[in-house]
């Protein structure tokens, strides 16, 4: 069962000068009910922007979004989908507000879907932080007396705090130490498992996503790219940018890092494959024609003129 339609969506912004950047270009996908999709590309390529329309941070230009069968534009701030929607951001120290407390950070979503009364509430929070392996003593801390790792889990409780459905995770792990990357990356899976939550996975980084996911899409400049929907077919993947992030998963990992809304920031003509400059399987047709995504296998979609 699909839990978002995501159908030929756009995103287009006015620039200054009066010309209009596509970040989103005709995008489609689905993400089936108690599933994960991670969602892979460099900064720049429209992911988190995708991302924040998903959950109505942010509306769409043309297309359709649709979570659990409703225009995602119309479930407005009462609506009880509206709290079925969460996002967990890259920054946590930005995510949240600074100059009130962790137990304040909790109770505000938490008062903004439900009424409850001060014992519940307190329970509530004591709960939540017990999830994400928080001791319930420290919910009268503010948030720079955290370390990132336990900052960013203190997010996660707080996109937790109104039981939703569908979380985004929009590189989760990128502001954090190597090694609290793991630690939280078995949280979120063991949460996915407890509250049968599905995610959209977002990051540049290929083996979290290949470990959480069980369905892949790759974005370059706002297109997709390639696409599987089983991640047994992670290996047979086979788009020249695709194999490019693949065998740079580690250089991305230490030298990428998305901030704030993502956009586009190189021009492109909409003409021929958006990757055509940097592909070295290039050919003539490659730089006029654009390539459609078209499935070459059960559940394996690519948009490349090479691949047969």
């Amino acid at each position: 069962m699909e839990m978002l339609k995501v159908n030929d969506v756009e995103k287009k912004y006015k620039l200054k000068n009066k010309d209009t950047l596509m970040a989103i270009n005709g995008v489609s996908f689905n993400i089936k009910k108690g599933s994960c999709v991670g969602v892979v590309g460099e900064s720049g390529c429209g992911k988190t922007t995708l991302g924040r329309m998903i959950v109505g941070i942010e509306p769409y230009s043309n297309g359709n979004i649709e979570f659990k069968g409703k225009d995602v534009r119309k479930i407005k701030r009462k609506d009880p989908l509206r709290k079925e929607l969460q996002m967990i951001f890259q920054d946590s120290l930005s995510a949240v507000n600074r100059r009130i407390s962790v137990k304040e950070i909790l109770a505000e979503p938490i008062n903004n879907f439900y009424k409850i009364s001060k014992e519940e509430l307190n329970k509530k929070v004591d709960d939540l932080l017990l999830k994400v392996g928080i001791d319930s003593n420290d919910k009268n801390k503010y948030p720079n007396q955290f370390s990132g790792g336990q900052l960013q889990r203190v997010c996660i409780a707080r996109a937790l705090a109104s039981n939703p459905s569908l979380i985004v995770l929009d590189e989760p792990l990128s502001s954090l130490d190597v090694s609290i990357q793991a630690q939280v990356l078995n949280l979120l899976s063991d949460l996915k498992s407890e509250l049968e939550l599905t995610y959209m996975f977002i990051s540049h980084d290929l083996e979290a996503v290949y470990y959480l996911s069980d369905s892949i899409i790759i974005m370059y400049r706002g297109k997709i790219m390639e696409q599987i929907d089983d991640i047994e077919l992670f290996h047979d993947m086979k788009h020249p940018y695709t194999i490019k992030l693949l065998s740079s998963s580690y250089e991305y990992r230490s030298k990428i890092a998305n901030k704030g809304i993502e956009m586009i920031n190189y021009e492109f003509e909409d003409v021929g494959c958006p990757y055509f400059n940097r592909c070295k399987s290039r050919n003539n047709k490659c730089k006029e024609v654009i390539p459609t995504l078209r499935e070459i296998g059960d559940g394996h979609k690519i948009a490349c003129h090479m691949i047969k």
